[in-house]
Protein backbone atom coordinates (compact mmCIF):
# COMPACT_ATOMS: atom_id res chain seq x y z
CA UNK A 1 0.00 0.00 0.00
CA UNK A 2 0.99 3.61 -0.06
CA UNK A 3 3.17 5.13 2.64
CA UNK A 4 0.43 7.57 3.60
CA UNK A 5 -2.41 9.62 2.30
CA UNK A 6 -0.50 12.89 2.07
CA UNK A 7 2.04 11.64 -0.50
CA UNK A 8 -0.23 9.41 -2.56
CA UNK A 9 -0.02 10.36 -6.23
CA UNK A 10 -3.80 10.40 -6.77
CA UNK A 11 -4.48 12.91 -4.03
CA UNK A 12 -4.25 15.93 -6.34
CA UNK A 13 -7.19 17.20 -8.38
CA UNK A 14 -5.15 17.90 -11.53
CA UNK A 15 -3.65 14.41 -11.49
CA UNK A 16 -7.07 12.77 -11.08
CA UNK A 17 -8.41 14.83 -13.99
CA UNK A 18 -5.51 13.74 -16.22
CA UNK A 19 -5.86 10.11 -15.15
CA UNK A 20 -9.56 10.20 -15.98
CA UNK A 21 -8.75 11.55 -19.46
CA UNK A 22 -6.25 8.71 -19.90
CA UNK A 23 -8.77 6.15 -18.70
CA UNK A 24 -11.40 7.46 -21.11
CA UNK A 25 -9.03 7.26 -24.10
CA UNK A 26 -7.81 3.77 -23.08
CA UNK A 27 -11.41 2.60 -22.70
CA UNK A 28 -12.21 3.88 -26.20
CA UNK A 29 -9.15 2.28 -27.81
CA UNK A 30 -8.80 -1.00 -25.90
CA UNK A 31 -12.26 -1.54 -24.35
CA UNK A 32 -10.65 -1.96 -20.93
CA UNK A 33 -12.08 -0.38 -17.79
CA UNK A 34 -9.36 0.86 -15.46
CA UNK A 35 -10.34 1.87 -11.94
CA UNK A 36 -8.85 4.55 -9.73
CA UNK A 37 -8.86 2.07 -6.86
CA UNK A 38 -6.56 -0.39 -8.66
CA UNK A 39 -3.30 -0.80 -6.76
CA UNK A 40 -1.25 -1.01 -9.97
CA UNK A 41 -3.09 1.73 -11.90
CA UNK A 42 0.09 3.61 -12.71
CA UNK A 43 1.75 0.52 -14.21
CA UNK A 44 -1.39 -0.24 -16.23
CA UNK A 45 -1.45 3.32 -17.58
CA UNK A 46 2.20 3.00 -18.61
CA UNK A 47 1.55 -0.33 -20.33
CA UNK A 48 -1.37 0.98 -22.36
CA UNK A 49 0.54 4.17 -23.20
CA UNK A 50 3.36 2.04 -24.68
CA UNK A 51 1.08 -0.08 -26.85
CA UNK A 52 -1.35 2.68 -27.81
CA UNK A 53 -1.49 4.36 -31.18
CA UNK A 54 -2.83 7.55 -29.55
CA UNK A 55 -0.05 10.05 -28.87
CA UNK A 56 -2.31 12.03 -26.54
CA UNK A 57 -2.25 9.16 -24.01
CA UNK A 58 1.56 9.33 -23.91
CA UNK A 59 1.44 13.11 -23.48
CA UNK A 60 -1.09 12.80 -20.67
CA UNK A 61 1.03 10.17 -18.92
CA UNK A 62 4.18 12.32 -19.13
CA UNK A 63 2.19 15.22 -17.67
CA UNK A 64 0.96 12.96 -14.85
CA UNK A 65 4.57 11.91 -14.14
CA UNK A 66 5.68 15.54 -13.98
CA UNK A 67 2.88 16.51 -11.56
CA UNK A 68 3.05 13.40 -9.37
CA UNK A 69 6.56 11.99 -9.13
CA UNK A 70 7.04 8.32 -8.39
CA UNK A 71 7.15 7.21 -4.77
CA UNK A 72 10.40 5.72 -3.45
CA UNK A 73 10.93 2.10 -4.42
CA UNK A 74 11.49 1.01 -0.83
CA UNK A 75 8.14 0.98 0.97
CA UNK A 76 8.16 1.67 4.66
CA UNK A 77 7.13 -1.01 7.09
CA UNK A 78 3.35 -1.31 7.08
CA UNK A 79 1.67 0.42 9.96
CA UNK A 80 -1.59 -0.47 11.55
CA UNK A 81 -4.35 1.99 10.67
CA UNK A 82 -7.49 2.72 12.64
CA UNK A 83 -10.04 5.10 11.14
CA UNK A 84 -7.39 6.64 8.92
CA UNK A 85 -4.92 7.27 11.74
CA UNK A 86 -1.71 5.34 12.33
CA UNK A 87 -1.65 3.53 15.64
CA UNK A 88 1.37 2.49 17.62
CA UNK A 89 2.12 -1.19 17.43
CA UNK A 90 3.95 -2.66 20.38
CA UNK A 91 6.79 -4.98 19.52
CA UNK A 92 6.67 -7.00 22.74
CA UNK A 93 3.13 -7.09 24.08
CA UNK A 94 4.01 -9.55 26.86
CA UNK A 95 6.46 -7.10 28.45
CA UNK A 96 4.48 -3.97 27.75
CA UNK A 97 1.74 -4.47 30.33
CA UNK A 98 1.03 -6.96 33.02
CA UNK A 99 -2.65 -7.54 33.67
CA UNK A 100 -3.91 -6.22 36.99
CA UNK A 101 -5.68 -8.64 39.28
CA UNK A 102 -9.43 -8.38 39.05
CA UNK A 103 -11.12 -7.15 42.21
CA UNK A 104 -14.38 -8.67 43.21
CA UNK A 105 -17.00 -5.97 43.09
CA UNK A 106 -19.14 -5.28 46.11
CA UNK A 107 -22.82 -5.89 45.84
CA UNK A 108 -24.96 -2.85 46.45
CA UNK A 109 -28.55 -2.57 47.57
CA UNK A 110 -30.20 0.85 47.60
CA UNK A 111 -26.82 2.53 47.55
CA UNK A 112 -25.34 0.55 50.44
CA UNK A 113 -22.81 -2.28 50.31
CA UNK A 114 -24.24 -5.73 51.10
CA UNK A 115 -22.23 -8.51 52.69
CA UNK A 116 -22.82 -12.05 51.39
Amino acid sequence: MSTGLSDHWLMHRQVVSLVNQCRRRIREEFAVALRLSDADLRQQLRHYARVSQDTRIRALLSEIDSLAPELPAEPEAPRQMYRGQAVRSEEKPSQARTPKPVKKSKRMYRGRPVED
